[in-house]
């Protein structure tokens, strides 16, 4: 998936909040051509499952995790983190930069350490927030406006979200391993 497909398939109403990244500060980025158009074109400000994306809590610098914060105490490999956005409990989603740009979820209360995978690259990532904005979509449509927020999905569901995660990438589980935890927390949610 290229970046202006992204967009055209995310914006589908005047609701939609849209981030672009300060082209300048992502030229002199060492991030892979791919990347660095995806980050000109920009990313939804929020996406399901409670996903922030942007710079504003960041004084909308894009920086590494080393730059930004610059403790004295940070691991060497923050150097490599490009912050890129927030789960809901402010754990950062930084691009990895010394590992082909993949996405990654840090923990902000230990110093930064690496939580989990998000996805192996950028267009994974886009591809990933259409997959599960579409199964809350399609949730709501057979159950109602509030079908997913009230759990109404059922295994059957949950089984072709997986098969869906599958045909992105056969290997989601070990390498986007953040969509298979989702995945198993709305399973835990089935009565």
């Amino acid at each position: 998936m290229n970046p202006t497909e992204f967009k055209k398939l995310w914006m589908t109403n005047d609701s939609e909040r849209w981030v672009e990244f300060p082209i300048d500060q992502v030229k002199k980025s060492n991030l892979n051509e791919k990347t660095k158009e995806f980050l000109k074109i920009g990313f939804p400000e929020d996406a399901a499952p409670f996903l922030g994306f942007g710079l504003r809590s960041y004084n909308w610098e894009f920086n590494t995790i080393q730059r930004y914060y610059e403790y004295d105490d940070l691991d060497e490999k923050t150097k490599d983190y490009w912050i890129f956005g927030s789960d809901n409990n402010g754990n950062p989603i930084c691009i990895d930069s010394s590992n082909n740009d993949k996405l990654v979820l840090l923990d902000h209360e230990q110093g930064f350490e690496f939580m989990e995978n998000m996805n192996k690259n950028i267009s994974e990532l886009a591809s990933s927030l259409l997959l599960f904005r579409g199964f809350i979509e399609r949730i709501n449509n057979e159950f109602g406006e509030d079908g997913f927020f009230e759990s109404m999905f059922t295994e059957k569901h949950l089984m072709e979200l997986e098969n869906e995660f599958k045909t992105l990438n056969p290997n989601y589980y070990l390498e986007s391993s953040f969509w298979d935890t989702e995945i198993e927390n709305l399973r835990a949610e089935i009565e």
